[in-house]
């Protein structure tokens, strides 16, 4: 219940909201309900501090005066809510809703006064009793500095589109690499990994992408020296994250540019004069899977195996004596409730996937900084099991970054750091059914049935297998145990720079960077494995090398006065890179108790190997920014890029750009009405180019080949690929519109962005004449359009000297659309997961968006009613009319049944009734992220979103076939929805009535329409993978300063984090975040996804 004080303010409020709405209110209404509805907030705590005041002037009255005040803003309006603090103790109080503030305080103290969004200010009170407080903006939003190539730049004076993301964001979540972090943070950015591996792939996509065939991923920058990927780089070491998301902003970057660019800086050093900082920051925690696949139980299994067996009986697949054998092995049907109806069986999904893994993480770091220099030392080991056992990754990073000014023309700055990464496990994948390790685990039976029991299927290979000649499947924990697939990277990367004053306002800036890496991949089968059972004892190591270097001087610029800003910059820039790799194998080894260390046990393999000393970029660039007034600014820049990949007749493009923005905010008609305190109109257009393409694709290739000679053969060179002088790289024009929205001094903000990217030049595979000896020519031929909204809203949504609450928002929309290919305008592409007879499982079209699945319409299952019935011979005849596929004369109740999407008159389902069944990418995505602060405490809550997209489920497409002989299934194929054959007693249905009535609603296909050559895609197996995620929640607790100052530290925290927690989803594989396939073509199939964790982890930050 509200305070009688409390009431009174109400009363008062309502007052002032009937005089807003009845005069010219200086401020907005709006900024008065959130004053009012503050100050309500706040009152049980202003009566508690009041009381504390009272109760300490009881205690020393002759040491204790009364002092009063008003505080205002720039304005001249009052402030509702300022904080009114003795320094140094925990008595104060808040302005009223007329900004006074009435405090009994001791004498000689300091009043320390602070709001969001405002400078705090120190007012020593001496025999002063009375105060008029002027409070001035702190900017410190606007004045924010981001990386936008080359330079830095006031967030305030940016024109393009720039998301940005804090360390101290990134910090916080104790995560495996900075990617996740990233995650739902950044509108504009989809950020999606492979599946739950340690080691799976990110996917980072800015504004939808526009390349089909090539790469969409963004341009990664750390110091300004490329990277590989995100994996590298420890969390804990970055200082900022900003993603340059339009043309006008990317474009500096010329033929890299086109996908977006991500720049990090790291950390250089403490923030704050003094002595050296020790720090040490440590983390333990656990996993476990965050959902499960339900499969059939035991008693379900042996159902669906009885019914299974008389079903191939009846196909001669199982012989006339199968009964008996079944019988044998799982007893009699009446008595197998008895036998399995509480019977546990075996979990493979507990077995293999659920252990509880641990995850530990270490960093100590010494930073410090002196009137002359920054400088940090760091070490990081993070250790973390997988959730497959055996499986598992390690890292080991050690950085040391400094930054001095050696005197006042000079200043000198340096990165060094190694990275050990090691990732162990064989995992899940596999291209196809039969070696897909997921497929095992689900598909494996959970019973061994009467002649034993079933702890024995752990022990050893199930011995119903080992008759079968064309068996792959096996035991998970022998199959994980036995198969190995270890991966090493070593990184070292070092830049450093340098930077000259020239003159007043002319400076000068060189750097350099390098950065070298190693990875070498073991794969090995051990004796017990099913593959060396089916061939022999083998293994290879492959031994992968690259390198790269660059370098870039820039010329700046700048000059200005009360009227005119201006900055310009010219520079160059030189990029090489090489890359190399050999493999060498064995097979044959007469054990494996050596393995891969000595591979002269084998029988070698052709060894093989590759090199690419010709990747190189030449580049000249210039940038010119203008402000008038700073209302009015102006950008242009213009990048020449030279590429050794692209034809003799295309190696240098030309990269413009242009953005201006208003600052309406500063505009006195915008001024005068006290609404905003930022306003700012953005528009840019820019040219950015693609290189992702691998070297020499331009270029007459020669391949070693083996040619018969005689009676025996001879090695030689043909060629294999038709030169395309002309080729050049895919262009991405972009048009950026956005709006900026500041509202009361910034505790509100708004950001609306819209975007029309045109990819043009794409890079497309041509189709060629089998006469000319080629498959195909790559062209550049296709064009792609991408047309989005981007949105960001930051509130301040309470503040006071013990509580606050932030709320950012993140919404991103893209629509994507093929304007053109080569060839075919429609063009069909079959994604790998064991459906060779499928066809095509993805379709991209002109006029159409990517990401579409293509395939059947399904229209359930063929109902008895479909069908003629002969009695006497018992047969179902079709009825005339009614759709097919196949021989009609084979179709039967039960069996899947498709639309005839092309009207075609004599109902026959062809390739023709294929169409489009779904949609990989999302209609819109983004975050939800909540942060509160009380007192020593702070709690953050982070959801995200994603709505629209669709998954073809492969996984569920392969694992509900229920005529696989001894394999079990998903529980979504048991009795309840899978079309079954016999009734009650075990006997078969031949009552037409009867097998309608306990059929009726099924949904999965009956045994003869449901085995290894029924590889149908439809779009049963296309599911909706929108969700909802409550993806991390972080408390912590600091300890006061006056505490651990008496033990020598400076900060300690304490905190536990829970991430992946909850997903609300209608999808019903392992996660709706999935996409297996590493083909760009072929995105959003779940087939045998390494299952996502749930993660709980308890930390301590300490500094010394």
């Amino acid at each position: 219940m509200l305070t009688q004080e409390s009431m009174e303010n109400v009363q008062k409020t309502r007052r002032l909201f009937a005089s807003a709405y009845g005069c010219k209110a200086s401020r907005s209404f709006l900024i008065w309900s959130l004053s009012a509805a503050m100050s309500i907030s706040v009152a049980p705590m202003m009566a508690e501090v009041s009381a504390d005041v009272r109760n300490f002037g009881t205690q020393l009255v002759t040491q204790v005066k009364r002092v009063t005040g008003t505080i205002i803003d720039e304005t001249g309006e009052p402030m509702i809510g300022v904080s009114v603090l003795v320094q140094g103790t925990t008595t104060g109080t808040v302005t009223d809703l007329d900004g006074k503030f009435v405090l009994e305080i001791p004498a000689n103290a300091t009043l320390v006064i602070s709001y969001i969004g405002y400078k705090t200010q120190n007012i020593k009170v001496g025999s002063q009793h009375a105060f008029a407080i002027k409070m001035e903006s702190d900017n410190e939003v606007l004045d924010e500095v981001v990386v936008i190539g080359y330079q830095t730049i006031k967030r305030k004076d940016l024109t393009g589109s720039v998301a940005s993301v804090s360390g101290k964001t990134v910090s916080v979540m104790p995560v495996s690499n900075v990617a996740q972090a990233m995650q739902g943070k950044l509108p504009g950015v989809n950020i999606t990994s492979q599946d739950g591996r340690p080691d799976a792939a990110i996917s980072i996509r800015v504004r939808g992408g526009g390349s089909i065939s090539q790469s969409n991923e963004p341009l990664i920058l750390v110091d300004g020296v490329t990277v590989n990927s995100l994996n590298d780089i420890p969390s804990d070491q970055v200082e900022s994250i900003d993603v340059l998301k339009d043309a006008s902003s990317t474009a500096i970057y010329g033929a890299r540019g086109a996908n977006g660019v991500v720049v990090i800086s790291t950390k250089n050093g403490s923030k704050s004069h003094g002595k050296a900082t020790v720090t040490f920051d440590s983390y333990v925690g656990f996993k476990t899977l965050a959902k499960k696949l339900d499969v059939l139980s035991p008693y379900e299994f042996v159902r669906l195996d009885y019914e299974r067996t008389l079903w191939r009986m009846s196909t001669g697949d199982a012989g006339a004596d199968g009964m008996t054998s079944w019988e044998k092995r799982y007893g009699k049907y009446s008595d197998i409730e008895a036998n399995y109806a509480n019977r546990p069986g075996i979990n493979w999904q507990d077995e293999a996937l659920g252990r509880t893994a641990l995850t530990q993480n270490y960093r100590v770091a010494v930073s410090g900084k002196t009137e002359k220099m920054n400088y940090s030392l760091a070490y990081s080991f993070y250790n973390e099991e997988g959730a497959m056992v055996y499986s598992g990754t390690k890292k080991h990073n050690i950085s040391f970054n400094m930054n001095h000014e050696v005197n006042k023309w000079l200043t000198v700055n340096s990165r060094i750091s190694y990275d050990q990464r090691r990732v162990e496990g064989m995992g899940t994948s596999g291209d196809s059914d039969r070696f897909n390790k997921m497929q095992h685990i689900l598909q494996y039976r959970p019973t061994i049935g009467i002649q034993g029991t079933d702890a024995e299927l752990l022990a050893g290979e199930d011995p119903i297998l080992a008759d079968d000649s064309g068996n792959v499947m096996q035991n998970p924990l022998i199959s994980a145990a036995e198969e190995i697939n270890d991966r090493e990277w070593r990184t070292f990367q070092a830049n450093g720079g340098a930077t000259i004053k020239l003159l007043k306002g002319l400076s000068f800036r060189s750097t350099v960077g390098m950065l070298y890496q190693t990875r070498r991949n073991d794969v090995f089968y051990g004796a017990e494995s099913q593959t060396a059972k089916r061939s022999s004892i083998k293994g290879t190591i492959t031994n992968l090398e690259n390198n790269s270097f660059q370098t870039s001087n820039v010329l700046t610029y700048a000059w200005n006065n009360k009227i005119h800003d201006i900055t310009a910059m010219v520079g160059h820039e030189f990029i090489s890179k090489w890359a190399r790799s050999f493999s060498a194998g064995a097979t044959q080894f007469p054990n494996d108790e050596i393995g891969l260390g000595d591979l002269s046990l084998g029988t070698p393999s052709t060894p093989t190997s590759s090199e690419n000393y010709d990747d190189k970029l030449l580049s000249f660039f210039a940038r010119v920014n203008y402000s008038l007034l700073d209302k009015y600014l102006f950008t242009a820049s213009v990048r020449a890029d030279g590429s050794s990949k692209f034809g003799k007749n295309n190696k240098w493009g030309y990269f413009p750009a242009f953005s201006a923005a208003w600052r309406l905010s500063e505009e006195k008609f915008i001024k005068n009405l006290n609404v905003f305190s930022d306003l700012k109109l953005r528009v840019g257009y820019g040219l950015a180019g693609n290189n992702r393409i691998d070297s020499y694709q331009s270029l007459a290739i020669m391949s070693s080949v083996t040619a018969a000679n005689g009676n025996g053969a001879q090695a030689g060179y043909a060629s294999n690929q038709v030169p395309n002088p002309d080729l050049k790289w895919e262009a991405n024009k972009t048009f950026n519109l956005g709006m900026d929205f500041g509202f009361l001094n910034q505790r509100v903000t708004f950001s609306p962005e819209f975007y029309i990217n045109r990819s043009s030049n794409l890079l497309l595979a041509a189709k060629l004449p089998y006469s000319s000896g080629y498959q195909n020519m790559i062209i550049n031929a296709g064009e792609t359009q991408n047309i989005g909204i981007d949105l960001t809203i930051n509130t301040v949504n309470f503040t006071n000297k013990n509580f606050s609450w932030n709320t950012t928002v993140t919404l991103s929309h893209n629509k994507n659309k093929v304007n053109k290919l080569t060839g075919e305008d429609v063009q069909l592409y079959l994604a790998s997961f064991g459906y060779s007879g499928a066809g095509a499982s993805h379709q991209i079209a002109v006029g159409q968006p990517l990401g579409q699945f293509y395939g059947y319409v399904t229209d359930g299952l063929y109902q008895v009613s479909d069908f003629d019935y002969d009695a006497t011979t018992n047969t179902y005849t079709l009825k005339d009319g009614v759709p097919y596929h196949g021989d009609k004369k084979q179709i039967q109740p039960g069996y899947w049944k498709f639309k005839n999407v092309d009207g075609s008159e004599d109902n026959l389902i062809t390739e023709n009734d294929k169409t489009v069944i779904g949609n990989a990418f999302p209609d819109f995505y983004g975050g939800i992220n909540n942060t509160f602060t009380w007192k020593d405490f702070d709690l953050s809550i982070f959801l995200t979103y994603s709505y629209g997209a669709e998954v073809l489920n492969a996984t569920k497409l392969t694992n509900t076939k229920t005529a696989l002989t001894n394999k079990n299934v998903l529980a979504i194929a048991n009795e309840a929805n899978r079309w079954v054959t016999v009734n009650s007693n075990g006997e078969l249905i031949k009552n037409p009535e009867e097998l309608a009535a306990v059929n009726r609603g099924k949904s999965v296909a009956v045994f003869g329409d449901n085995g290894s050559n029924n590889t149908y895609i439809h779009s049963w197996a296309v599911e909706d993978a929108s969700y909802l995620k409550l993806s991390n929640i972080t408390i912590g607790y600091s300890f006061p300063k006056r505490m651990i100052n008496k033990l020598g530290l400076s900060k300690l925290r304490i905190y536990a984090t829970g991430n992946n927690l909850l997903t609300w989803t209608p999808y019903t594989g392992f996660d709706p975040e999935v996409s297996t396939m590493s083909d760009a073509l072929t995105p959003g199939v779940d087939f045998g996804a390494y299952p996502r964790s749930r993660s709980f982890v308890f930390g301590v930050n300490v500094a010394f």
